[in-house]
């Protein structure tokens, strides 16, 4: 029969009724009645024949809608249902008999095996009792290993009957018939039943039955019942039943709530607005357009299916033909409507409909956006901006004014949110801008958030290993005098927190903690009590079964026992219940399903344990940090700063859990990152989830189980009210469908016949759909009221040129014949064993297509380790072994590369180069070989994955000063915390999957600092291959990444998919560059002067440089004040500093008074300070130099000896007038042997602090350029 034909009929075949006396005389009448149970029943013939020769009570299932109708004629409605076998519900093990009889198909988007066959047969296996017999009718082909061996782990007696004929004239059917029981050697019947398969018995009329079918078992409350409705049902229940009387029901018919406004912590880019009006955030806009006139908005998002691309090949069977590959892309897709004055409306659906509406009116959009985005932070510094003005990174650079707004950003941010995203690309000091959000708000500073942070309470900030003492260096220059600490183990975090309980308020008290400490806690172990039980393979009484003996009845097992109320643990796993495996136990925490006990406990640490003569062990045992300071220091940790959180962006890693288990624990949280997206929607979820409560409402993931109040005096276990179990992947899941982009694969590829090889026309294969690079605007909606997106542009400074370059090889004509043959023979077997039900061939096929284009010079052999389907032992199986293709012999891409560095080094440019090949299959040796022997100018060094991430910076540093220009290393070792500012060269030899590693990577020499006025970065990769594939997935990732920073524009990677991305694109490009829309990149610019890189700039950015050691440093002459003032801790500020002056002439009084007074009072508390200083200019005014002087003693405003001093220029500048005392020289100390003569500067003139005034709302655009 044909494909159609069997599609027509949804693939199910009924048992000819020819067959049936033969079937019928294999089973006993059962006495008393038995359940019968076919759960594909068609229109119930057989069922009908069986239950009347059988003597048992039948229940019937059905899919089609009129054969359903033909079973329920026929059986009555309470024994005969319509609905899909997975969606059926009916009590385990409650069918003395079952017939199943499947559908004829395959499941494209299964999971495991493909075909529906296996898969209806274990799905139905357990609604059989134990000893009921199961009668499985198939086609021979449909009886595979899996099948087999699921017989022998859950039979205890099974037979393989051939049907005489030809089913449809061409297959073999046959009917395996199994009795559900304990098999005495799974071993030994597997194997029967694979030579039963080839050789069946006839199936005929038997002579005397073969089989009697168990007794009924006593059930209390017999369930048979379809999970799903149609509409008759679901129209019955309404109008017979009241069902629209229900909450549910109800809410389906409220009138959705009016979206609320987004109020972001700083004003979006264009291009987030340009996504956010594409996510119908315009609803209720009422615009003036070019064509309709006055017109209302209104915006729908649903998503639609496109076709994204189409691929033919021709057929390897025949030339021929073709097999047609057409890629479907699930996506959100805004429809909009205008509602004009007279009440015309206009539906616009379609990007090119929408994209020409908003191109045309953009102007009119763009200022509806503006005025619709309120954000917090009006660019102001958030009242911090002289405490900023005074952070000097080093005791000498000061902060960018963009900084400055960040970092006002995020405290402004605080006061409403309680967790804010900071995306920084790499280079933008985040370390600075992070430690001085938290000193700010740990010191007080923020004024608005004093009262909010306990005295007891602490920063904690977690950061990679080898980016702890860089953090440790720039909160000490940002804060010299506050508490910071790093905490190794729990000890110091002990004593630590203890610590601060004694601190005053206005002290930062910052704890920095590893990344690794988090996530590292104690082993755990089943706890079970193992006893030896007999168990009965058959009935006492009954017959033997063949093969056994009769002393063989009574076997001896070891089952778990709970150790809390005693009963034995059982495991359910694919429909069969039966005593639980200690692998199963050792697979996830499992709890008593009787009395719901916890079935695991935290595993002892028998190093830990003290020994005799000790009082205490010498450590302790390892504890989860986050579960630590929940129980012993419940509340103390106000702000939890987070570095590099993109590490944290998987859920189901370390990291990932950590993250979220230390989120939980802080009131605020900071995250910081440079790549927060790997261009897939899912990359997000995670950090969402733990930041955004919103996502939590959403698309919760489910919790403990939820128990009822145990009533006092009662002998009963505690029974589950509620059961919320995690449902973390189903969340996931719908966070996608919502906020990313889904593909689906549609094959169409020619069929033959199995035996002839004629043609027989086309199948359609459709793969399930999988979640594809890219993301939904909807997306940039979520993320945009708590993230602050930074770049290097904003600095406002010169950059260096940033081009990437995508350099396609031409394999060598016999390497590539050798991957075409090898990865055509390598697909065959993939998909044979997907078809079976086995992915874990995928690995090994993914690993030699990418590396051994990169290897060809030694030989390859693909390994399948082979799982054995009853035992589980692993066994390898070669699939390919490739001979080596020479060692003396350099390859196309080989040769690409020593071309390259050659050019790049006579330039003098210094390459790094990168590869994925550097542990067991490592290829840095033979490149590095060849570099030195090709290239006379190459100085290479190779970086081992076994230095240590602390040492990696010193490692490289040490190598430039020998004359090294070529550095080879995994990507991986350089990603985070190093600045490669030597080699402007960046060369990607092997791809990487992993966005945020390429990108932090390919980003390590693009600084502010950089000397060369040009950085590029190269991705070499062979034309035809698995490469190409792999660079074009890294190219749309890297387009999806960039939507959601806002970023407009190409580079060289992400232009090789340009068109892609379609609508969203088109859309940025549109709206994204008008000028009407408020830029905050303009904005953190304001102040900033641009300019070129001079060798200040290149000191500030080089933060990782070790300080010149105190014993170095020679002062140019002693002074009396220097040594009071670092005696109490005073911070030493260059005269060059001190000595600016701005562009707006000079200072008014009341201002120089004040900058003077700022730079030499002692006192800490500001508070204080502020009472003093309006004291003091009431004072000045009319006030002598000798009252001043002697209030300055009195109040201890100054170093004591220098209030005379002091006084003399407060009262200088008050009469706007020279001072006649000295003027208050600090001298920075150098390395000069003899200090030259200081000059005698005529009037000293003061620091000039920036004016903060409130903005109205109405000037705000205008006002801004101001800054």
């Amino acid at each position: 029969m044909s494909r159609l034909s069997n599609r027509a009929v949804m693939g199910f075949f009924p048992l000819e009724e020819r067959h049936y006396p033969a079937l019928l005389s294999l089973v006993t009448p059962a006495t008393p009645a038995v359940r019968l149970l076919d759960p594909f029943a068609g229109e119930g013939a057989f069922l009908e024949a069986a239950a009347k020769a059988w003597n048992v009570t039948p229940y019937a299932n059905e899919l089609d809608g009129e054969r359903a109708a033909a079973c329920i004629a026929r059986f009555g409605a309470t024994q005969a249902v319509r609905c899909d076998v997975e969606r059926l519900v009916a009590s385990n093990n409650a069918f003395g008999a079952a017939w199943l009889n499947p559908p004829y198909d395959h499941d494209a988007g299964a999971s495991g095996s493909k075909r529906v066959e296996f898969r209806y047969l274990r799905h139905a296996w357990k609604w059989v009792q134990d000893g009921g017999l199961a009668l499985w009718c198939i086609y021979r082909q449909h009886i595979t290993s899996e099948a087999a061996a699921f017989f022998a782990k859950h039979s205890s007696r099974v037979e393989v009957w051939a049907l005489p004929g030809k089913h449809l004239g061409e297959y073999d059917q046959m009917v395996v018939t199994a009795i559900k029981g304990v098999p005495l050697d799974p071993t030994a019947l597997y194997e029967q039943i694979i030579r039963d398969r080839d050789n069946p018995l006839p199936l005929t009329v038997q002579a005397e039955p073969l089989y009697r079918l168990p007794a009924p078992r006593p059930i209390q409350r017999f369930v048979f019942a379809p999970d799903m409705l149609d509409e008759t049902a679901g129209l019955k229940l309404i109008e017979e039943q009241g069902a629209w009387k229900t909450g549910g029901f109800q809410s389906l018919l409220e009138v959705p709530p009016l979206p609320t406004e987004i109020e972001p912590v700083v004003a979006p880019r264009p291009g987030h607005l340009a996504l956010v009006l594409a996510a119908g955030v315009a609803d209720g806009a009422v615009i003036e357009t070019t064509e309709y006139g006055r017109v209302a908005l209104r915006g729908k998002t649903r998503h639609v299916e496109q076709i994204a691309r189409v691929e033919v090949e021709a057929d390897p069977n025949d030339p021929e033909r073709q097999v047609k590959k057409t890629t479907l892309r699930l996506k959100p897709s805004t429809t909009l409507s205008l509602l004009s004055g007279d009440g015309t409306t206009v539906e616009m659906e379609g990007d090119e409909a929408l994209l020409g509406f908003i191109t045309a009116n953009k102007r009119a959009l763009a200022g509806y956006l503006n005025a619709k985005f309120k954000p917090m932070y009006r660019f102001d510094f958030a009242g911090i901006g002289h405490w900023l003005d005074r952070i000097r990174l080093k005791g000498k650079y000061p902060m960018y004014t963009a900084q400055k707004h960040v970092v006002g950003a995020v405290a402004r941010g605080f006061q409403s949110r309680n967790s804010i995203v900071l995306i920084g690309s790499m280079g933008t000091g985040k370390t600075l801008m992070g430690g001085s959000a938290a000193v700010s708000i740990a010191s007080g500073i923020v004024k608005a958030m004093a009262n909010d942070m306990r005295p007891d309470q602490v920063v904690l900030i977690v950061a990679p290993p080898h980016l702890i003492e860089k953090w440790k260096r720039e909160l000490a220059s940002i804060a010299p005098k506050a508490v910071i600490e790093r905490l190794d183990r729990h000890e110091s975090v002990k004593s630590f927190l203890q610590r601060a309980e004694t601190l005053p308020a206005h002290v930062p008290k910052i704890g920095l903690i590893k990344r690794d400490l988090t996530k590292l806690g104690c082993a755990w172990e089943p706890s079970v009590v193992w006893r030896t039980e007999a168990v009965a393979l058959w009935r006492h009484g009954a017959p033997v079964p063949d093969g056994y003996l009769p002393n063989q009845r009574i076997r001896r097992e070891r089952v778990p026992k709970c150790p809390h109320c005693g009963n034995t643990v059982m495991q359910e796993k694919k429909g069969v219940s039966a005593p639980a495996s200690l692998s199963w136990l050792e697979g996830g925490k499992r709890s008593c399903a009787v009395c719901n006990a916890p079935l695991w406990r935290e595993s002892r640490d028998r190093g830990s344990q003290p020994k005799p003569g000790e009082k205490y062990a010498t450590k302790n045992p390892r504890y989860r940090l986050d579960e630590y300071l929940k129980r012993m220091f419940p509340d103390r940790v106000y702000l939890l700063i987070w570095d590099e959180v993109h590490e944290a962006q998987h859920g189901d890693t370390g990291n990932g859990e950590a993250f979220s288990r230390m989120a939980g624990l802080a009131k605020k949280v900071l995250a910081m990152t440079g790549t927060p997206f790997n261009g897939r929607a899912s990359s997000i979820f995670n950090l969402e989830y733990a930041l955004n409560p919103r996502v939590r409402e959403r698309y919760n993931w489910g919790g403990g189980k939820r128990y009822a109040r145990k009533q006092r005096g009662t002998r009963t276990f505690q029974e589950v009210v509620s059961e919320s179990t995690n449902q973390r992947g189903r969340a996931e899941s719908r966070w996608v469908a919502d906020m990313g982009v889904r593909e689906q694969v549609v094959e169409e590829r020619p069929s033959y016949d199995r035996d002839t090889g004629a043609y027989t026309g086309t199948s359609t294969y459709e793969r399930p759909y999988e979640e594809a690079p890219g993301i939904s605007p909807l997306l940039v909606t979520e993320v945009l009221d708590h993230a602050i997106f930074f770049s290097l542009g904003d600095l406002g400074k010169a950059l260096p040129q940033y081009e990437e370059i995508a350099l396609p090889v031409e394999l060598d004509a016999d390497v590539y014949a050798e991957y075409d043959r090898t990865r055509q023979r390598l697909k065959d077997y993939l998909i044979q064993r997907r078809w079976e039900g086995d992915t874990t061939f995928r690995g090994s096929y993914l690993q030699w297509s990418m590396g051994w284009v990169n290897a060809p010079f030694r030989p390859y052999e693909v390994i399948h380790n082979l799982k054995h389907p009853v035992t589980g032992a692993k066994e390898p199986y070669t699939v390919a072994s490739i001979p080596s293709y020479g060692e003396d012999r350099i390859f196309a891409k080989e040769q690409a590369l020593i071309d390259l560095v050659r050019d790049e080094l006579a330039a003098d440019r210094p390459c790094v180069i990168y590869f994925r090949q550097t542990a067991t299959r490592d290829i840095q040796p033979r490149l590095e070989k060849l570099l030195r022997e090709h290239i006379p100018l190459a100085q290479t060094f190779i970086l081992a994955n076994t230095v240590d991430a602390e040492r990696r910076e010193a490692v490289i540093e040490r190598e430039i000063a020998k004359g090294t220009n070529v550095v080879l290393c995994n990507p991986e070792l350089v990603k985070t915390g190093l600045d490669l500012i030597h080699f402007p060269t960046l060369i990607f030899f092997e791809i990487v999957f992993n966005l945020s590693t390429m990108m932090q990577a390919a980003a390590r020499s693009y600084r502010l600092n950089q000397t060369h006025a040009h950085c590029k970065v190269y991705y070499l990769f062979a034309e035809g291959t698995m490469e190409q594939t792999a660079v074009q997935l890294m190219s749309r990732k890297q387009r999806a990444a960039k939507l959601l920073t806002g970023d407009i524009g190409l580079t060289g990677l992400d232009a090789l998919t340009e068109g892609e991305s379609g609508f969203e694109e088109a859309l940025l490009e549109a709206i994204g560059r008008d000028e009407t829309l408020l830029d905050p990149t303009e904005l953190f610019k304001a102040e900033a002067k641009t300019g070129e890189i001079d060798q200040e700039d290149a000191a500030y950015w080089n933060v990782e440089e070790v300080t010149l050691a105190a014993e170095d440093m020679v002062a140019d002459e002693p002074d009396a004040l220097i040594a009071a003032a670092l005696e109490m801790g005073a911070t030493i500020t260059p005269i060059e500093i001190v000595e600016q002056r701005t562009a707006d002439g000079a200072l008014r009084p009341v201002e120089a008074i004040t900058t003077y007074l700022e730079m030499v009072h002692i006192i800490t508390d500001e508070t204080l300070w502020t009472q003093r200083r309006g004291e003091l200019l009431t004072l000045l005014d009319g006030g002598t130099a000798d009252e001043i002087a002697a209030w300055l003693s009195e109040q201890r405003i100054v170093f004591p000896g220098f209030e005379r001093e002091v006084a003399g220029k407060l009262v200088a500048l008050a009469s706007d007038q020279p001072d006649s005392t000295p003027a208050l020289h600090l001298i920075i100390p150098t390395r000069a042997t003899a200090a030259p003569k200081r000059e005698r500067k005529p009037v000293r003139e003061p620091l000039v602090f920036p004016r903060h005034e409130t903005v109205p709302d109405e000037a705000f655009t205008q006002q801004m350029a101001l800054f």
